[in-house]
C-alpha cells in the first residue's frame, strides 16, 4: 500500500510517501509559513522524483493538529481535496503523536517523548508519550496547552516517577530546552534538528500501522485545542455587546 502524507501544521512543511512500512520518498522545507505557495509544488516534485503518479496512491494521511491555524487549514484542505478527487481514504494523525514518533526514534525505548509546539501566548501544545511496540507512541498525558514553567514541573514529576529521560521534539523544543534543562538537568534531552519538525514521514508510517481506521475525506476534521485568535476576539466582542445590552 502506497501512502501519501502531508504535514503543514507548523512552521516546517513536509510530505512523504510510504509503502509497506518503509519511506519511499520524502521532501521538506523550513522557510516559514508560506505553505499555501509551496505545498502543491513540493508534492508534485516529490511524486516526480519518486516516479509516481497520484493514481498510484492508495491512501492519504494528514497531520491534523494541533498546530498553526493557517497551516492546518492548508494541509487539511489539500489532503482532503486530493482524497476526494482520487476517491481514496484519508487518515488523520495528531501532530503531537507524529512528533513523538520522531523523538522516540532518537535513542532507547525506555525514554519518554515530549513533543512541544509553539501555541503563542507563552504556551505550548504538548503531551507525553512512552514507546510502545515498534516505538509507536503510547500516550501518558492527553494533548494540552500549558506554560513552559508548568510543563517543566510536570515533566520533572513524570521523569522521576518513571525513572526515565525525556526527549523534547517539535518546533518549540529548542526554544524551551534551556528552561526544561534548568529544572530537569540530565533527565531531559533535545532531539536532533531533523527529528524536531518534519513529521510527514512519521505520519505516513503511523498511518500504515492503522490503515483500517482511514475514513472518507468528508469525515476528517482538524484537531484544535483552543479557538483561533480571530474566534476568541469575536467571542470577546459578542460578550461585551451582551454585557452592554444587559446594562441598558
Amino acid at each position: 500500500m502506497k501512502i501519501l502524507a502531508v504535514d503543514a501544521a507548523g512552521k516546517a512543511l513536509s510530505v512523504a510517501v510510504a509503502e509497506d512500512g518503509r519511506i519511499v520518498a520524502s521532501a521538506a522545507l523550513n522557510v516559514g509559513l508560506t505553505h499555501s505557495q509551496r505545498l502543491l509544488p513540493l508534492l508534485q516534485s516529490l511524486l516526480a522524483a519518486a516516479d509516481l503518479s497520484l493514481a498510484e496512491i492508495d491512501m492519504l494521511a494528514v497531520v491534523n493538529g494541533p498546530g498553526s491555524f493557517t497551516g492546518l487549514r492548508i494541509g487539511m484542505s489539500t489532503a482532503k481535496g486530493l482524497a476526494w478527487a482520487l476517491q481514496k481514504p484519508l487518515l488523520p494523525v495528531c501532530t503531537l503523536e507524529a512528533a513523538a514518533y520522531n523523538a522516540l526514534g532518537v535513542g532507547q525505548p525506555e525514554q519518554l517523548a515530549c513533543p512541544v509546539l509553539d501555541a503563542r501566548r507563552n504556551e505550548v501544545y504538548t503531551a507525553l508519550f512512552a514507546a510502545g511496540p515498534g516505538l509507536v507512541p503510547q500516550p501518558l498525558w492527553p494533548p494540552q496547552a500549558i506554560s513552559p514553567a508548568a510543563l517543566a514541573d510536570k515533566l520533572l514529576a513524570a521523569a522521576e516517577t518513571a525513572g526515565k529521560q525525556v526527549v523534547l521534539a517539535g518546533d518549540a523544543a529548542e526554544l524551551i530546552f534551556a528552561e526544561m534543562q534548568a529544572k530537569l538537568g540530565e533527565r531531559v534531552l533535545l532531539a536532533p534538528p531533523e527529528r524536531r519538525c518534519f513529521n510527514a514521514c512519521a505520519c505516513a508510517l503511523l498511518a500504515g500501522e492503522r490503515a483500517e481506521q482511514a475514513k472518507p475525506a468528508a469525515e476528517v476534521e482538524a484537531f484544535y485545542l483552543r479557538a483561533s485568535e480571530a474566534e476568541r476576539n469575536r467571542l470577546a466582542k459578542l460578550s461585551k455587546e451582551a454585557e452592554a445590552g444587559g446594562l441598558v
